[in-house]
């Protein structure tokens, strides 16, 4: 082989060769080893990017900088390259992955929808009301008794012991074919100015006689009222809704009417009908009690006077859990 060709192969080979790891790398970096992997404390080289060329003689020589780019951002050119790759790589697949399309209901999926809502609605909405409404009846309930019974207090300051109101009471009367005769409004009202009327704030009154039970109504100032049966004025009734819807019902009792009695004066009473609200002022009226708990439940299904109210109040004013009256 002539020394022509013998030099054509020789810088050939020099061309593919690898270059060693002194040349290919540079100066060995911090935290090198010497076959430009990691050393011993974790610390990854940092991979370069030289600039080289074919020399005279075959061999390689690093070409100068003279772009006036860093050389160390020449260097991580590929390890840039490749984060850069990386990176558009994983937006891509993160974009795919979260990417979902929005598509409108349809109207199967609007009246199902709306179906749902209607059934819980039609299931809850009665439940709120009953609550509702059983919580008002026992706050109204429970302020009115402590509004009358304070109220009798202070007249007995002013006109001693309730049991010495010898005037309070007004009996009923017959007619000749012996039924019962409604025209004791204007003696009611006479009582009512006299032993409530200066200690309640009362706005009006007024009488109903074309209904079952003809009563006296009297308005209080905070929208409440109660009233009297037109015959007598043991029984006071309190409304705990629209007295004037009220009065016109068959059966007011325990429904939108409480009965209440108050019977301060025990001449012309059946005082053992009446054993539990002689001279205890105002108190759920108990007529013909026998004092057991069982007669109150039995009574307050049949809406017997004050049976009803009387579970209420033994109940703390709270409406029980099984009262026999639904709301």
């Amino acid at each position: 082989m002539t020394r022509e060709k013998q030099s054509k192969v020789t810088n050939l080979v020099a061309k593919k060769a690898p270059l060693p790891l002194r040349e290919r790398g540079g100066a060995k970096r911090r935290g090198e080893g010497s076959n430009g992997l990691p050393n011993c404390n974790g610390n990854p080289p940092t991979p370069t990017i030289p600039l080289t060329k074919v020399n005279s003689t075959g061999g390689r020589e690093q070409v100068p900088n003279n772009s006036g780019t860093p050389q160390s951002l020449i260097n991580d050119k590929g390890l840039f390259a490749y984060l850069l790759i990386g990176l558009f790589t994983f937006i891509n697949h993160f974009t795919h992955l979260t990417h979902f399309k929005k598509a409108a209901f349809t109207l199967a999926e609007v009246l199902i929808a709306l179906a749902v809502i209607g059934i819980v609605a039609v299931m809850t909405i009665p439940n709120l009301v009953q609550s509702y409404k059983k919580k008002e009846v026992e706050t109204k309930l429970l302020k009115f008794y402590s509004m009358m019974n304070n109220a009798i207090r202070m007249a007995e300051v002013d006109y001693g012991p309730q049991n010495t109101w010898t005037d309070y009471y007004v009996d009923q009367d017959y007619d000749d074919n012996g039924n019962l005769l409604y025209d004791k409004g204007d003696k009611i009202d006479v009582i009512v100015k006299k032993y409530f009327a200066p200690y309640l704030k009362i706005t009006g009154s007024k009488e109903f006689k074309e209904v079952s039970s003809p009563q006296k109504v009297y308005y209080l100032s905070d929208g409440s009222a109660f009233g009297f049966y037109l015959h007598a004025n043991r029984e006071l009734l309190f409304y705990v809704e629209d007295p004037e819807r009220c009065v016109n019902k068959d059966n007011t009792a325990n429904t939108c009417a409480y009965i209440f009695a108050f019977i301060p004066y025990t001449a012309n009473v059946n005082r053992s009908l009446f054993k539990y609200n002689f001279s205890n002022g105002m108190q759920p009226n108990l007529y013909k009690w026998d004092g057991e708990k069982e007669s109150l439940v039995s009574g307050c299904k049949d809406n017997y006077y004050g049976y009803c109210l009387e579970l209420i109040r033994q109940n703390g004013w709270k409406i029980p859990e099984n009262f026999p009256i639904k709301f």
